[in-house]
């Protein structure tokens, strides 16, 4: 398949996980990927809660490939527990990384993006936005997730004029390094009974969906949040 023959994309938080997921199914589908992380394994060293790492990044980009085409928001974190049991400190990074991370990451894309012909973005939401937390993420999680959507939805109109479409995915559980330790029998047997199609996401299910967003199947769709969960928010 080449749903994505000569394009350019960026993805961030693609060491491993949703984003290497993601990552590889591109490359499969034809376009030249940039696995960004602050993990070992990535193509650029990208902490997308520093704004010089993110600028530098997309700078060699540009200097490589001429531009940018496709950008994907991975890169997160998820906190769990009662909504009192979160330190300042550790809000202070969960904004940063969730949110901060794709501010700074559209802002430094946005001139890499310009006057190219399809042009998308997309952002790893979560199930959790519309829940106020979710089977495992708490209050906080679920804010940043829904400032998320909210940016989803507004950047796909603001940036609709310029040829650039933002949608968003909205993942259930997954079982990722992320977290496996905070999914124990016991959660993984709740959330199991509340999903229809009666498993967890996979992380090639959500790698599915930001291929669909980022190629022209879905070229007149923006600005939406899509869940990719089994039935879970409907349930």
């Amino acid at each position: 398949m080449s749903r994505l023959a000569g394009k350019v994309a960026l993805v961030t938080g693609a060491a491993r996980g949703i984003g290497e997921a993601i990552a590889r199914l591109f490359a499969q589908e034809g376009a030249t990927v940039y696995r960004g992380d602050v993990l070992a394994g990535a193509d650029l060293a990208l902490d997308v809660t520093d704004r010089a790492s993110v600028a530098g990044a997309v700078a060699r980009i540009r200097a490589e490939r001429g531009g940018l085409d496709i950008l994907v928001n991975n890169a997160g974190l998820i906190t769990s527990g009662p909504p009192q049991a979160l330190s300042g400190e550790d809000w202070d990074r969960l904004v940063a990384v969730n949110l901060t991370g794709v501010f700074n990451c559209v802002q430094a894309a946005l001139p890499a993006m310009a006057g190219r012909a399809g042009a998308a973005i997309v952002n790893l939401a979560s199930v959790s936005a519309e829940k106020g937390g979710g089977a495992i993420g708490n209050v906080w999680y679920g804010a940043t997730k829904a400032g998320v959507v909210a940016i989803t939805r507004g950047l796909g109109r603001e940036l609709a004029p310029r040829g650039i479409r933002v949608n968003a995915i909205a993942p259930a559980l997954l079982d990722t390094d992320m977290t496996h330790d905070l999914l124990t029998p016991e959660v993984r047997a709740r959330v199991l009974s509340r999903i229809p199609l009666g498993r967890l996401a996979e992380k090639d299910d959500v790698a599915r969906m930001a291929l669909f967003l980022a190629c022209d199947d879905s070229v007149f769709v923006t600005g939406e949040t899509v869940a990719v969960d089994g039935g879970f928010l409907r349930a």
